[in-house]
């Protein structure tokens, strides 16, 4: 089903380098798959293994995968199935950085990620009553924002921030949905994706989710992730030779034609 990521390329590049409406979602039978946030639909999916506690995509479209216990890489542009790194402790949040440093949230810590061995380093505890939900984001600023189960009054998910360098972060606010498992930045938005299959749009000052609107894959959303960079996208090479045949066609179609005489 290679043609599925014809159809996130196409979004991307409708979309510009500085919008980038696409977000890989990691679901709980193993799929990966590919949301149009303005329009709340799936563009297509795979299956890629286990199940994907989260999932985090680098600034140059290497797609990675957590099982809680283990670190894979998934070679999304060939549609191939996770191929297992290492293990770690308990994970269930990634998200890259600026810097394309993998970190990553369990229980109340965060952590650092070795992409070779997938071992991982512990920064620290994150305290306020944290316990990781499902995911963590980056702002534009490089500021880290996370889903927790506890933390805030009300019985929903909270919001919390995190400083990177010592794992210490503080509540921010309810977000008002449980079980916010996914978490991804794009431009100067925070969309929140649920279990249950919703999206939200998250204000990072208050903590609160907005519903979107919900979406259907095959399975429950485990995690979601852009790059930092939002306009690199996975492609497939078969895709791209595609492309470049288009592109020679249309040339020679745009040509002007030589009169008879």
């Amino acid at each position: 089903m290679k043609h599925i990521w014809m159809s996130i390329l196409l979004t991307a590049l409708l979309a510009g380098p500085s919008t980038g409406a696409t977000i890989i979602v990691g679901g709980s039978n193993g799929t990966v798959a590919s949301l149009d946030t303005s329009a709340n639909t799936i563009l297509g999916s795979y299956d890629a293994g286990p199940a994907w506690f989260d999932i985090a995509v680098n600034n140059t479209g290497d797609v990675y995968g957590t099982t809680g216990q283990a670190l894979y890489s998934i070679d999304v542009a060939n549609e191939a199935m996770g191929l297992r790194l290492g293990n770690h402790s308990f994970v269930n949040s990634l998200a890259f950085d600026d810097s394309d440093v993998l970190f990553g949230a369990g229980g109340g810590n965060l952590y650092t990620l070795d992409l070779a061995t997938g071992s991982s380093n512990l920064v620290g505890a994150v305290g306020g009553n944290f316990n990781s939900s499902g995911d963590i984001a980056f702002d534009q600023k490089g500021k880290l924002f996370a889903s927790s189960l506890s933390g805030c009054e009300g019985g929903s998910d909270c919001l919390f921030s995190i400083d990177t360098s010592t794992g210490v972060g503080s509540a921010i606010g309810p977000i008002g949905y449980n079980n916010v498992y996914g978490l991804a930045r794009i431009g100067g938005t925070l969309f929140g994706l649920t279990e249950a299959n919703q999206l939200l749009s998250i204000d990072t000052l208050s903590g609160s989710g907005t519903l979107l609107g919900s979406y259907s894959i095959n399975g429950l959303t485990y995690g979601a992730a852009v790059p930092s960079n939002v306009s690199v996208v996975p492609v497939p090479a078969s895709i791209l030779l595609l492309l470049a045949g288009i592109g020679t066609l249309c040339t020679l179609r745009l040509q002007p034609r030589s009169r008879k005489t």
